[in-house]
């Protein structure tokens, strides 16, 4: 089973109302960074919904990628902490 093909996000953005992280890499095979940029665009209820697209990520961002997953979510979990 294809997981786009399983009960995705699309019939539940509605209720999306916290702020939206999606962390995207480059060299993604799966999913490519046009398609995170139309995504993105759909939390519509979010009172923020960003794309960071990191330079050579994999699709398994976090481990082709800690340090940069890891920066990006503390800064973001601080943010939004803070207010």
């Amino acid at each position: 089973m294809n997981l786009r093909d399983r009960d995705g996000l699309h019939g539940r953005l509605d209720d999306v109302r916290c702020p939206v992280l999606w962390l995207h890499g480059t060299a993604d095979q799966v999913y490519s960074v046009e398609n995170a940029k139309e995504k993105i665009r759909m939390f519509t209820r979010s009172p923020e919904a960003r794309l960071a697209v990191v330079e050579g990520g994999q699709h398994f961002l976090s481990a082709s990628n800690p340090a940069e997953v890891d920066d990006a979510a503390l800064e973001f979990v601080r943010r939004w902490a803070a207010l």
